[in-house]
């Protein structure tokens, strides 16, 4: 596997798989008073100085839920004229086999009870669709790799064309 940094103006498709913004409201309204309750509460936090170690705990807490869902939001999927880029791992355009788009019903069929252990999966939980591609490479064990993605169609298509102008079957223009 090797690691390709390009520029969005170079990619053919570029999507950005963020957390969506009501993970981050329900990670404070469950996260935030549950430790302060603790914190004001507990038998040696209730003496003086426990209001300041709330506001402390407090603090604390949204630093470690922001830290984590940023860390989570870290996700581009990312396709140019090389092949495509799902996180840290690459996939090359002369290993594009076949590609379909996955609606939230065939995807939840094709991790669950369709899923093969060496597959490569590149998911977020709170992207329900996706695309799953055909390694085409036979030196590769790999027998496909299903990406999340919220435009599977349009990830399907530019991939597609990717493959079948790195198998030949089509001009090398711009896609």
């Amino acid at each position: 596997m090797m690691t390709l940094m390009t520029t969005r103006t170079d990619a053919l498709f570029h999507e950005q798989r963020r957390v969506p913004l009501w993970w981050w409201f329900l990670a404070l309204v469950i996260a935030l008073p549950s430790v302060e309750v603790v914190v004001v509460y507990a038998p040696e936090m209730s003496s003086r100085g426990g209001w300041l170690l709330a506001v402390g705990a407090g603090v604390v807490t949204v630093a470690v839920i922001a830290v984590l869902l940023l860390s989570l939001s870290r996700s581009d999927v990312v396709v140019d004229g090389t092949g495509l880029r799902a996180d840290r791992v690459f996939l090359p355009a002369s290993a594009i086999g076949r590609v379909r788009a996955l609606d939230r019903f065939t995807m939840r069929h094709v991790l669950g009870r369709d899923a093969r252990a060496d597959a490569v999966l590149s998911i977020k939980p709170w992207v329900m669709t996706g695309v799953q591609i055909e390694v085409a490479d036979p030196a590769v064990s790999t027998p496909y790799w299903v990406v999340a993605t919220r435009r599977p169609a349009e990830l399907a298509d530019v991939l597609g064309a990717l493959a079948r102008r790195a198998a030949g079957d089509e001009p090398g223009e711009r896609l």
